[in-house]
């Protein structure tokens, strides 16, 4: 839930939402290049693959590893070459059905981060490695940049609560 009240040109804002803590993997090397990283939200599988190796054809890219969030209809995808921040964001951009909430997070933070620990019980699964004849250019080992985040709990909606003050009195308005 989000509370915002504005006093002439201030604006504050509250939320409240239920929580669980995660543990994500961000996509930074330590020489400053990237891996790719992909998530997928309410896709079907074969609309993943198609859309990953359409990618993998375009820019060469070495093998992907698909993973299912442990939702329905919830990928995860790694590939493990060696990109410029720029470069690497735009072939995940360029990915059909790539969830735009992951990358609005991933423009404004500079990385990617994809969840590695369970969530709520849901634990992350691998179901497919997409081959391909061109050599991984970076490896697990290399990832060392590690962080703890809250994201929504499992079934938790986003709501906003807006409360309005006026001379008459305040209304309280609460959206999805």
């Amino acid at each position: 839930m989000i509370w915002q009240l504005r006093i002439g040109r201030w604006k504050f804002t509250f939320t409240m939402a239920r929580v669980t803590d995660v543990i994500g993997v961000n996509s930074r090397l330590p020489d400053g290049k990237h891996i790719l990283m992909w998530d997928f939200d309410d896709v079907e599988l074969r609309g993943v693959v198609k859309a990953l190796k359409m990618q993998m054809r375009r820019y060469k890219l070495p093998r992907i590893y698909v993973l299912n969030s442990g939702a329905d209809r919830h990928w995860m995808a790694y590939c493990f070459d060696r990109r410029e921040w720029r470069e690497a964001y735009g072939i995940v951009a360029s990915t059909p059905h790539v969830d735009m909430g992951y990358l609005k997070y991933a423009a404004v933070r500079g990385h990617f981060t994809l969840r590695v620990s369970p969530k709520d019980g849901r634990k992350i699964k691998l179901v497919c490695i997409i081959p391909s004849p061109h050599p991984e250019r970076a490896y697990v080992k290399e990832l060392r940049s590690w962080v703890r985040y809250e994201t929504l709990a499992d079934g938790e909606e986003v709501r906003m609560c807006l409360l309005e003050i006026s001379r008459n009195g305040c209304v309280v308005r609460i959206s999805r």
